[in-house]
């Protein structure tokens, strides 16, 4: 007798659904702090000798921050569109075992 695979579409698109969430609070996230930054820039340091080097940091925190937060959206993404194609295998193949079950028993 062969093995019984068994998976729960259901519980397999509620992960998509709250990786596809998850995706759009990232997005805003870093919409929004680098708004944040953008409205900030070029304040750091006007009335110093040092201005130049502390605009310079401000700028670098503020790219290193914006790279970070969209490589986790991006992998977020990722694992959001490999459960959609998951579920749809899944599904896939349980209507096929379905279809051939049911065409057996005519």
């Amino acid at each position: 007798m062969g093995e019984v695979f068994a998976a729960d579409v259901s519980r397999i698109r509620q992960w998509q659904t709250l990786m596809g969430d998850i995706t759009g609070i990232t997005d805003h996230i870093v919409r929004d702090v680098d708004a944040q930054a953008r409205s900030c820039a070029g304040r750091a340091g006007q009335e110093r000798a040092t201005a130049g080097e502390l605009r310079d940091r401000d700028r670098g925190e503020h790219d290193g921050s914006r790279k970070t937060g969209t490589s986790m959206m991006q992998a977020i993404g990722r694992g959001f569109r490999a459960l959609k194609v998951n579920g749809s295998l899944i599904q896939g193949a349980r209507n096929d075992a379905y279809d051939t079950d049911m065409s057996g028993r005519h």
